[in-house]
């Protein structure tokens, strides 16, 4: 199953969505994708200061504009 999440879309953003998306996809049962859309840039920086997320089905799509 593939998810799609704006990375942009609550306070804190993107660094509480990135945490949540990270927490699901650790959490699912089995075959679950995250993808986040938001500034590609700032988003992927989120990932990488995350340590559990090297690894796990995360993808970015580069979304400019917020």
């Amino acid at each position: 199953m593939r998810i799609a999440v704006d990375a942009m879309g609550g306070d804190d953003a993107p660094s509480v969505v990135v945490q949540g998306a990270v927490q699901a996809v650790q959490q699912a049962s089995a075959d679950v994708q995250v993808v986040l859309f938001g500034p590609e840039e700032r988003v992927r920086a989120e990932l990488a200061a995350c340590d559990e997320a090297a690894g796990l089905p995360i993808h970015v799509v580069d979304a400019p504009e917020v």
